[in-house]
């Protein structure tokens, strides 16, 4: 009897365990406007984030939602993590204006140790959108994955691994492969793709090769593959500040792409 009691508390206890640790982040509703905000992980971690919600957004009716992948920051010595609320500059200087015809809730978090293909950046950052989809009203057949710089290779990274949660990506000044130290040492990203790209790069850039990207581009066109390449012809790599006119160009192929998941 005694060792019924003990088995039936151990598996309460377990089951209590196993739960909380299944249990998605508290987030808050916010209103319309963009709001900075802190995520507090299981295990700890601290993540910042922010979350632009959509000026007509009351939660009667779902809405899309974009993830977005911040650019590379300078890091402090003995550092991985960018200043607080890095990603905000990222999001106000490439989409604020140029998704907002898209009535989208667009979120973006500080990464957890610098790179975004790292298992602790993919379990943070899936927490968190799990968490948003489940706090808002989303449509969880229109959601977009998109980055410049760092991002985008993050957005290559994420768009393939985690195709069955985007309807697409949209990827920003950034090689189709690993972000290794060295870029010789970088190796394409190995995908059987089967959602749409639009991939944006710029012949002027100077720091990343448009090459690799367009290379790989004319390869997945050539094996049908659903992907569209925009060639920038005046930017450079730092100057960000001129890309919301051409991502808002993107918004036609965003709704395109919604329009065909459903």
């Amino acid at each position: 009897m005694i060792r019924t009691i003990w088995a039936s508390s151990l598996f309460i206890l377990l089951s209590l365990f196993s739960s909380g640790n299944a249990q998605e982040l508290d987030i808050e509703i916010m209103g319309p406007g963009l709001h900075r905000m802190v995520a507090t992980h299981p295990d700890g971690t601290v993540q910042r984030y922010i979350i632009n919600i959509p000026e007509n957004y009351d939660g009667s009716e779902a809405v899309p939602l974009i993830l977005g992948l911040h650019y590379g920051f300078r890091r402090s010595e003995g550092s991985t993590i960018p200043e607080p609320y890095w990603v905000e500059g990222f999001f106000t200087k490439i989409y604020q204006q140029a998704y907002k015809p898209l009535n989208a809730i667009f979120l973006a978090a500080d990464s957890v140790n610098g790179d975004w293909t790292t298992p602790e950046n993919e379990q943070a950052v899936t927490r968190l959108m799990d968490s948003v989809i489940d706090t808002y009203n989303i449509d969880t057949t229109k959601t977009i994955v998109t980055g410049y710089s760092m991002g985008a290779f993050g957005t290559w990274h994420w768009a393939s691994k985690f195709q069955d949660r985007f309807a697409g990506a949209i990827i920003i000044a950034g090689r189709p492969s690993t972000l290794a130290a060295n870029p010789q040492d970088r190796e394409d990203i190995d995908a059987d793709w089967n959602i749409p790209l639009y991939v944006m790069h710029s012949r002027m850039d100077e720091l990343i090769d448009i090459g690799p990207t367009k290379a790989y581009v004319e390869k997945l066109q050539a094996e049908g593959k659903d992907v569209t390449f925009h060639e920038l012809t005046v930017i450079t790599h730092h100057q960000e500040n001129l890309l919301p006119e051409p991502v808002g160009k993107t918004v036609p192929w965003i709704r395109r792409v919604w329009e065909d998941s459903n």
